[in-house]
């Protein structure tokens, strides 16, 4: 298969999980979560493209299936607090019994997440012209960035972290991977956020 070329077309590399014969499997997975969360331009600014999706995908769902695996040790220690929920509602949605049924459902869930969310920022992207490398490079980015869902297991401030930081490593990985202007990244990021607010918003019929 002919690679296709990055936004840097020099020094390509593909992150450690996509060398895990080279690093170790626990290695490379931990690498490559470091690299997100704390080097994304560096990581997307020299990942190639044209060598499949299957392993950004195993990723995610690897992160998926570990992050819903201690949201429910979290639950069966009893340190899931409620903030915002009422405490009988809390019980119902966030006990051990949700956070068993997530973590069931966490490897379905990860691949229509990333699917979705590429699938948004594409469309926005190519309106826009800053999808220069295909939706391949943007499936890449979008599900590697699922390294920052890590950080929704730290209580109280977890999930908007991780969230908050999950949207800004996607926007700085779409603007490298794609070689485009920023603030296209920026809208397209913008564009998954709003859907997921709709999405949440909407009552159920």
């Amino acid at each position: 298969m002919n690679q296709v070329p990055s936004a840097e077309p020099h020094g390509l590399r593909p992150p450690p999980w996509e060398e895990r014969e080279r690093y170790g499997l626990l290695n490379a997975l931990v690498q490559t979560i470091r690299l997100v969360l704390f080097a994304p331009r560096r990581l997307f600014g020299r990942m190639p493209v044209g060598m499949g999706v299957r392993d950004p995908l195993l990723f995610a769902v690897a992160l998926a299936v570990l992050g819903a695996m201690l949201d429910w040790m979290w639950a069966q220690a009893g340190s899931n607090l409620p903030i915002l929920l009422p405490p009988h509602w809390h019980q119902v949605v966030r006990g051990p019994y949700a956070s068993a049924l997530d973590f069931l459902l966490s490897p379905l869930s990860a691949l229509i997440l990333v699917y979705a969310r590429a699938g948004i920022c594409h469309g926005v992207l190519t309106v826009l012209g800053g999808n220069r490398l295909g939706f391949e490079a943007t499936l890449r980015v979008v599900a590697y960035s699922r390294a920052a869902r890590l950080l929704s297991i730290v209580p109280f401030c977890g999930y908007l972290v991780g969230t908050i930081w999950e949207l800004a490593v996607t926007i700085i990985g779409l603007a490298r991977i794609h070689g485009g202007a920023p603030w296209k990244s920026v809208l397209a990021v913008l564009a998954v956020l709003a859907v997921a607010l709709v999405t949440w918003a909407t009552p159920l019929p």
